[in-house]
């Protein structure tokens, strides 16, 4: 919380998150030796990405000693910020308004903070990440999440479309 309360500008975005707590004891009422913090930063900047694992790395480090603990700290910078390239998105929109219509095609839609191998990619060659209407249901990997099947013609006439326009037939 400090990380973003304290270092970050309030208009950037930067979301540090601890996912896993793990000791090596299951017991509640024993003092672990040894402790396993993994978590995610998650920002749309990469000087914003760095000074969080700054911050993250003083701060952890200096905790520990402050109660004369020792720490191995290994970080692991996961997918990088996931940017799509503007030409390569007004076409896949164009694409996905000839199957959904112009009313169903959203390129305004907020940014969004998950992480996506897609982004390594997208730093190479441009290109668009999409997503396909799955209508009023929990996020991709939220235990609530129930994937719509009937969004799966409109996911595949989409990509048969986006062949068909970028390569029709002699």
């Amino acid at each position: 919380q400090t990380i973003v309360s304290r270092n970050i500008d309030p208009l950037e975005s930067v979301v540090v998150s601890v996912t896993s707590f793990r000791t090596e004891s299951e017991a509640y009422n024993v003092i672990p030796e040894r402790v396993e913090i993994r978590g995610t930063v998650r920002t749309f900047d990469a000087a914003m990405r760095k000074v969080a694992e700054d911050r993250f790395k003083t701060i952890v480090t200096s905790t520990v000693q402050a109660f004369g603990g020792t720490v191995d700290l290994v970080w692991k910078p996961g997918y990088p910020a996931m940017v799509n390239a503007e030409r390569e998105t007004d076409y896949a929109a164009q694409v996905a308004a000839k199957i959904a219509g112009p009313g169903g095609v959203d390129t305004n839609c907020p940014a969004i903070m998950g992480g996506e191998d897609f982004a390594y990619m997208l730093q190479v060659c441009p290109g668009a990440y999409i997503q396909v209407g799955n209508g009023a249901t929990a996020e991709v990997h939220h235990p609530e999440y129930n994937f719509n099947d009937d969004a799966i013609p409109f996911g595949a006439s989409y990509w048969a479309e986006l062949v068909e326009t970028r390569m029709p037939a002699a």
